[in-house]
């Protein structure tokens, strides 16, 4: 008798479900003719292979089954294609540190600080409010929004952390640095004896 040859294929859609009771994969939206299979597995990081990732995942968040799907995926350890609305990177994200890193987003730059307040906040009442990202680049420093609004307002550098003294937490026309805190708290004391 001769040894039988085998030929071993990869599969790229849901696991195989023949000859087998009905499971979650059956009910998989994946598993449905109407899509390609070859979607979920983008291979790079170039505009047709992202459209695939954005389609692959819009399809798992309407997937009856995508929280079976994505616990399934993370306990067998599956390393390829989409899974349960998840990468191969943000599924080993989750299994080494808990949680999906917020994906990081490009920091607008500013030739000065003037421009930098004049683009990203709006005046309310008395209210200057950041409608900006966190930070931003001023010539060649990083900046956060109160840095921005503390030296569009004043002429002199802060002293110590600048914080916000309204209770608008989006306002950066009412900040404080360290040594008007030290000056309010030496007047409280003052005033308190």
């Amino acid at each position: 008798m001769s040894p039988a040859l085998v030929k071993v294929v990869k599969s790229r859609t849901a696991p195989a479900t023949a000859g087998r009771a009905m499971d979650w994969r059956d009910a998989a939206l994946c598993r449905s003719p109407q899509y390609d299979p070859e979607m979920w597995f983008p291979k790079g990081t170039d505009a047709v292979s992202m459209a695939n990732e954005r389609e692959a995942k819009a399809t798992c968040r309407r997937c009856p089954v995508m929280e079976t799907c994505r616990r399934w995926a993370l306990e067998t350890g599956e390393r390829a294609g989409v899974w349960g609305g998840l990468t191969e990177d943000e599924r080993t994200a989750l299994r080494r540190y808990g949680r999906i890193p917020k994906k990081r987003v490009a920091i607008q730059s500013f030739a000065s600080v003037q421009e930098a307040h004049e683009a990203l906040t709006e005046r309310v009442g008395e209210h200057v409010l950041w409608v900006g990202a966190r930070e931003v680049v001023v010539g060649s420093v990083r900046m956060t929004a109160n840095q921005v609004g503390w030296r569009a307002a004043r002429e002199n550098e802060p002293v110590g952390r600048i914080t916000k003294r309204c209770a608008h937490g989006k306002c950066v026309a009412h900040l404080v640095d360290q040594a008007m805190r030290d000056a309010h708290d030496t007047t409280t004391e003052r005033s308190a004896a």
